[in-house]
């Protein structure tokens, strides 16, 4: 699945803070559900859609606020919790990458690179 999510995505995303990750890692990290979010910084419903969605995806994830879920911390099974097998990756429409970096710095999930956004 990792040679077709490469051709689809291409070989890297980056999280809101800009650090790179290798398309073909999410299999090995337990994706098994990807979710495309299309989407533009300039677009109010956009906007409104990115903070529920962020919401929505720390309550599933068991991430920052919403505290640790079962099985975290030692002795958690190698296998990822269900919770953990969904990853989100912004697809941007923004033509301006100053834009696309304030919208993408708060995201907490992945964003495909401005340069690559061809690729929508």
């Amino acid at each position: 699945m990792s040679g077709f999510l490469e051709e689809l995505l291409g070989e890297k995303l980056v999280t809101g803070g800009g650090e790179e990750v290798d398309v073909h890692s999410l299999g090995a990290r337990g994706i098994s559900l990807l979710g495309l979010y299309f989407g533009c910084s300039l677009s109010a419903p956009c906007a409104q859609l990115s903070a529920s969605l962020a919401a929505f995806y720390g309550r599933l994830r068991g991430d920052a606020a919403a505290g640790p879920g079962p099985g975290a911390g030692a002795g958690a099974a190698a296998e990822p919790e269900p919770r953990r097998r969904l990853e989100i990756v912004f697809v941007s429409s923004d033509q301006d990458q100053r834009q696309w970096q304030d919208f993408v710095r708060d995201m907490p999930w992945l964003a495909l690179p401005y340069k690559e956004k061809h690729r929508k």
